[in-house]
């Protein structure tokens, strides 16, 4: 009986702990948002039903988008940095950390319009 409390316990500790390390990743925006919502504007949160089922969908959202990292391009970065270093090539090494620095550069001002997009229906709310 042990087993099989303990191998149920570690199954919902593996499906639920995602989910923690993106509320504890969000929580601080949670808290600056509400910080001047609530003191500084000094208004209630408008459509708090709606902001909580979006900040489910965030958050669950969060946590696949960063388990899929770790199941699919975390291991494929590792392998190719313990063949480059294999492979003894500081070329090769170094032009694959800069495209993979700008092709990140590149990615971010996505990632900023969706912060843009977040700021600017949290200001049409209020």
């Amino acid at each position: 009986m042990t087993d099989r409390i303990q191998l149920a316990w570690n199954t919902f500790r593996d499906a639920i702990w995602p989910l923690v390390e993106a509320l504890r990743d969000l929580t601080p925006i949670i808290v600056v948002i509400l910080f001047f919502q609530e003191v500084v504007l000094n208004q209630p949160i408008p459509n708090l039903d709606e902001l909580l089922s979006g900040l489910l969908f965030v958050l669950v959202g969060l946590a696949l988008f960063i388990r899929g990292l770790e199941i699919g391009l975390f291991p494929l970065g590792e392998s190719m940095a313990h063949a480059f270093a294999k492979k003894g090539n500081v070329f090769w090494l170094l032009l694959f950390a800069f495209l993979l620095g700008f092709g990140t550069t590149v990615a971010e001002p996505a990632l900023i319009a969706v912060a843009g997009k977040a700021a600017e229906v949290a200001a049409g709310g209020g």
